[in-house]
């Protein structure tokens, strides 16, 4: 029956195609419009309900840049041939049919049935989430989608101003991380989940983005809005504004060996810590070193100045009054044996009485003498 209709749609002059886009409420969808290349420099349309009394919701009149009106855009890539309309803050009233249409001077106008449909996936996927973490470390997004988006691209878009996808990064094959990069995406199918971890984050990393998926005709489905906030603190937390828990629910999950992606974020040492530790680790090592050459030169000055002041009290002087006092010790000592040893021999006993000089630096040197005859 969609074969039918849609054949039936492409009789009727200037229907190029119909398409079906199905959004979330309270998130959005880019919708592509392909056009032909011989209209390059028409201006371009969106417009709601029955072609009969289609009402425009945007319309441009600029090439390669984005126009807004209100929660649309509409961004006409002339190179490409194809103009994107993004709406924002879906409503399940959003619900209806539109047209891309091109302008077409006394033709009919060529344009493309849009079918949107906005549905809410409260039962399966979050529609905002927070979360928090320090300067350096790594931020881990968790996203679930409906199971009837198992086999679409996954993707994870930065928003910029009105623009929901102004950075992207995709995944496409089921438990595989997508390429290196600064953002890396794993999609787990048989669980839904998306996870998505970006590495080394600092304060430009603050931002809003978006967890989505992508239809083989190259329409986006805006599913949950993370909002990233990074703070220079040495830790950091994560917290959801739903009430089911992801990193709960991430616990749980089964994959691959060798494949499983991170569940919590980490904060790595950063590089300028790093360079601080070695630092202070040098400087005290420098200190340490400087202390010990400061004691070894003291010590050394210490010891020559003791071996300076003995040499200063060997004089001749001191040298000369020291030998002269041992030979008048020795004279004396002299004197003394040559007293007699019996008393009794009156006849040769001679008594001295030796008088050492009181000064020994006396020049006379003298040794008086008294004797005492019988």
């Amino acid at each position: 029956m969609k074969i039918i209709w849609t054949f039936t749609l492409l009789m009727i002059p200037g229907v190029l195609s119909s398409i079906s886009v199905t959004g979330y409420s309270g998130g959005g969808v880019s919708i592509t419009c392909r056009y032909d290349r011989r209209y390059t420099d028409n201006n371009k349309y969106f417009c709601r309900g029955r072609w009969s009394e289609c009402t425009d919701r945007i319309r441009n009149n600029s090439k390669n840049k984005q126009v807004d009106s209100g929660r649309f855009s509409l961004y006409d890539d002339t190179r490409a041939a194809v103009f994107t309309v993004t709406i924002r803050d879906l409503r399940e009233q959003d619900s209806d049919i539109y047209y891309c249409g091109t302008d077409i001077y006394a033709k009919v106008d060529s344009y493309t049935e849009v079918k949107l449909k906005v549905v809410t996936a409260a039962d399966c996927c979050e529609k905002s989430i927070s979360l928090s973490a320090a300067a350096g470390g790594s931020v881990n997004i968790s996203c679930r989608y409906p199971q009837s988006h198992s086999a679409d691209v996954k993707f994870v878009c930065r928003r910029s101003g009105s623009d929901l996808c102004a950075e992207e990064t995709s995944v496409k094959e089921s438990r595989r991380w997508s390429a290196e990069g600064q953002m890396q995406l794993y999609d787990d199918r048989e669980q839904q989940l998306l996870t998505g971890i970006i590495s080394h984050v600092t304060q430009q990393h603050s931002a809003e983005y978006w967890c989505g998926v992508q239809s083989d005709q190259g329409h986006k489905s805006f599913i949950t809005r993370v909002l990233v906030s990074v703070t220079g603190a040495n830790s950091h937390r994560i917290s959801t504004s739903s009430s089911t828990s992801t990193s709960s629910s991430s616990s749980s999950l089964s994959f691959s060996s060798g494949e499983s992606p991170l569940v919590s974020s980490v904060s790595p040492i950063t590089g300028s810590s790093l360079i601080i530790s070695v630092s202070v680790l040098l400087l005290l090592i420098f200190t340490v070193i400087l202390i010990v050459i400061i004691t070894l030169w003291r010590r050394r000055q210490l010891h020559n100045a003791h071996s300076s002041f003995k040499r200063s009290q060997r004089t001749p002087a001191n040298i000369d009054t020291a030998s002269h006092y041992h030979c008048d010790y020795e004279e004396t000592e002299y004197n003394h044996r040559q007293l007699p040893t019996n008393p009794s021999d009156s006849t040769n006993a001679i008594y001295a009485t030796p008088q050492l000089p009181i000064n020994p630096s006396d020049s006379t040197n003298t040794i008086y003498a008294n004797p005492e005859f019988p």
